[in-house]
């Protein structure tokens, strides 16, 4: 019997030169970061550890969840996010800013999402040097709400 669910249209493949990534400013400006060549969004789900008594075998007991933003940026511009980090850190304030990725078929089929309230988490990379190589800074994000499909892709039966 041939199931023809099971057959795997290449043509619908994606990869990341399918992709953009936005951020919003604080100033509500929404920017296409085409200087941005590696984007990851991740979920983390924390669990605690039960074993009650009796029991070799210990239950993970979930606890919440975070999802963390990284991002890597082509050096070609600080105006956008590295100004508005300093001039607030200056001004004694954390800035945050909302990211939106997409992913975009060559039909003009395309998943969206928005990423709400993300505020720099860990290390940020100010200036980062090799000879020889492109300037690259290194983001780290923690998105503070859940993630909201604008649009998704469409499952074909």
């Amino acid at each position: 019997m041939n199931n023809e669910q099971s057959i795997l249209d290449t043509r619908r493949l994606l990869s990341g030169k399918d992709g953009r990534l936005f951020v919003t400013t604080s100033s509500g400006t929404q920017i296409f970061l085409a200087e941005v060549d590696d984007f990851t969004a991740s979920l983390n789900i924390n669990n605690t550890d039960y074993q009650p008594v009796g029991s070799a075998l210990s239950f993970a007991v979930p606890t919440g969840y975070t999802i963390s933003l990284t991002l890597v940026e082509a050096v070609v511009r600080d105006d956008v996010m590295l100004k508005e980090l300093i001039d607030d850190l200056r001004n004694g304030k954390f800035p945050f800013w909302d990211f939106q990725g997409a992913i975009t078929r060559s039909e003009d089929e395309e998943e969206r999402q928005i990423f709400r309230n993300c505020i720099p988490d860990g290390q940020i990379d100010l200036m980062n040097l090799k000879p020889g190589e492109i300037i690259k800074r290194n983001w780290n994000f923690r998105v503070n709400g859940m993630p909201e499909y604008l649009s998704l892709f469409k499952t074909e039966v």
